[in-house]
């Protein structure tokens, strides 16, 4: 759903329907401004735009992102402070999970019976940190992996990505020969087209996850350029993009 074209909102499904009473995910669009995060950095922008998102009953828990598979299980805001990492899940509704994305994929997960819930930044880097989330909250809180749905939001598509060969062999083998196309030009040095999302699929599909509480968004974040992208507005070299905010928030 689009939220006067400064973010989208949307839900999760179960055996292919969508769920009422759970949490939705949200992301901010480019007309929002960069929500670039860093510890050590001010960024009025993005604290006035998630001030708005999260009112007055919730508290925003962000963490610095390093393109890895890293998640933290947190109870109160603090709990990522001056951290590191990826991804973030909880079962404390009063929180809003955020991290950030310019063309990676952002993931949601929530299990419909614990009532975990949780944001990943999920880069090339960190293809795999949706499987270190949930297995963290069988873990921390019990979860069966089977009550959990999965979105896959808003990211850069194989149409857009293509990459070389050994990032390309890297993917077939760690995770599914389908997530890696060649390119029919051969005029051009990245000789493969590269999906995020048949890659997370594998993953979810050997974890045991049913295709009906998997939702896989279709608008590319480079091709749309109601989005960030790192690849397309840095193409003209000034190294400028703009960096979206994805939360999940009860």
């Amino acid at each position: 759903m689009l939220k006067d074209n400064s973010f989208i909102t949307g839900h999760f499904y179960f055996n292919g329907k969508p769920i009422s009473g759970a949490p939705e995910w949200g992301m901010s669009l480019k007309k929002a401004g960069s929500m670039r995060f860093r510890w050590n950095e001010e960024n009025h922008v993005r604290d006035a735009f998630l001030c708005s998102v999260a009112g007055s009953e919730h508290e925003i828990v962000p963490v610095e992102l390093i393109h890895s598979k890293i998640v933290y299980t947190v109870n109160k805001k603090s709990d990522t402070f001056k951290r590191t990492g990826d991804g973030i899940i909880t079962a404390n509704k009063s929180l809003i999970p955020v991290v950030t994305a310019a063309d990676c994929m952002p993931i949601f997960i929530y299990d419909i019976r614990k009532g975990v819930f949780g944001a990943l930044h999920s880069g090339w880097k960190g293809t795999g940190i949706v499987e270190e989330a949930l297995l963290q909250a069988h873990k921390d809180f019990g979860s069966d992996v089977h009550d959990f749905c999965i979105v896959m939001a808003p990211h850069i598509h194989e149409c857009c990505y293509s990459v070389d060969k050994d990032r390309a062999d890297y993917f077939k083998s760690r995770f599914s020969p389908f997530c890696v196309k060649p390119l029919e030009d051969p005029s051009r040095s990245t000789k493969f087209s590269l999906s995020l999302a048949e890659a997370n699929l594998s993953i979810l599909k050997k974890l045991g996850i049913p295709e009906e509480n998997i939702y896989v968004c279709n608008e590319c974040t480079c091709c749309n350029e109601k989005f960030g992208s790192f690849r397309r507005e840095s193409s003209n070299g000034s190294g400028c993009f703009t960096t979206q905010a994805a939360w999940i928030k009860w």
